[in-house]
């Protein structure tokens, strides 16, 4: 995902975040999803440093002494030249608190105990446009409700709504999304993601290929390799299956991806991880 900086693109990122989520990863080796598997070589500390796709575009990541993400730098290339982003997050102790963007946007974070459940975000004139609400369940993220305002206050309807169900090991299962009619007003499921198996090694992009501007809300302990994807009638329109090439430590250094969808030609896709 290339995160974008006015609102329209973020939303339009918001939504390929949950593509991302299920057309993240792939292996050479298969097993029962459900299955509690080791998450990487024991000791491994690599953290990421950069996601480079295969146009050019790509993504950089700084980190503070703490290990946190302090400086998330992304590069989309167009027909008309390189859209540039540069985001600053910030802490309270472990808590991230409010992220900046180039363009003087604002990230703010609210929390219930340890868990975000709310993110505004705000323009450089201190005018929240939109916000972000996060329901738990059993101690995961399930549910992820977007307001925004293009022309008017922000509505009380979500624009936007992703649930996510997971294996027991921690691995996404599926992942529905839902968009608003704006003529009637009535929100409509549209898609199910089915993520059917897994590798067994450890997942270092989701954090920042998911959402890049919320670092810390979803992790799964591996990478998927294949999904299927359903419309709202529950009919399969695409098939996606990935292949890894790990480092000594079973990290991710490249994914091969090949969408199949009903009507079109194979995509190919290649992108590379640093550490």
């Amino acid at each position: 995902m290339k995160m974008k900086a006015n609102l329209q693109k973020m939303m339009k990122a918001m939504a390929g975040l949950l593509a991302v989520v299920l057309l993240a990863v792939g292996c050479t080796k298969e097993f029962d999803p459900d299955i509690p598997v080791d998450p990487g070589t024991p000791n491994n500390q690599k953290k990421l440093s950069k996601i480079s796709y295969d146009d050019g575009s790509y993504l950089a990541v700084l980190y503070n002494a703490a290990g946190k993400p302090s400086k998330i730098t992304t590069v989309e290339k167009t027909s008309s030249g390189d859209d540039t982003n540069v985001y600053l997050l910030a802490y309270n102790g472990d808590k991230l608190v409010d992220m900046s963007l180039t363009d003087g946007t604002k990230f703010k974070y609210t929390y219930t105990g340890a868990d975000i459940t709310k993110v505004e975000v705000v323009t450089p004139n201190n005018v929240v446009i939109a916000y972000y609400e996060y329901t738990y369940k059993e101690g995961r993220l399930w549910r992820t409700d977007v307001f925004s305002s293009f022309a008017g206050p922000i509505s009380t309807t979500p624009g936007m709504r992703f649930e996510v169900d997971y294996y027991t090991n921690g691995n996404i299962k599926t992942m529905s999304t839902w968009y608003r009619d704006y003529t009637s007003g009535v929100l409509e499921k549209t898609d199910v993601y089915e993520m059917s198996s897994y590798d067994d090694k450890r997942n270092t992009s989701l954090l920042f290929e998911n959402n890049p501007y919320l670092p810390s809300l979803i992790s799964i302990p591996n990478n998927p390799l294949t999904e299927k994807h359903y419309d709202k009638t529950g009919q399969q329109y695409a098939t996606v299956t990935h292949t890894y090439t790990y480092d000594a430590d079973g990290n991710p250094i490249k994914r091969k991806t090949v969408t199949k969808e009903t009507g079109l030609p194979d995509e190919l896709s290649e992108t590379t991880f640093e550490y």
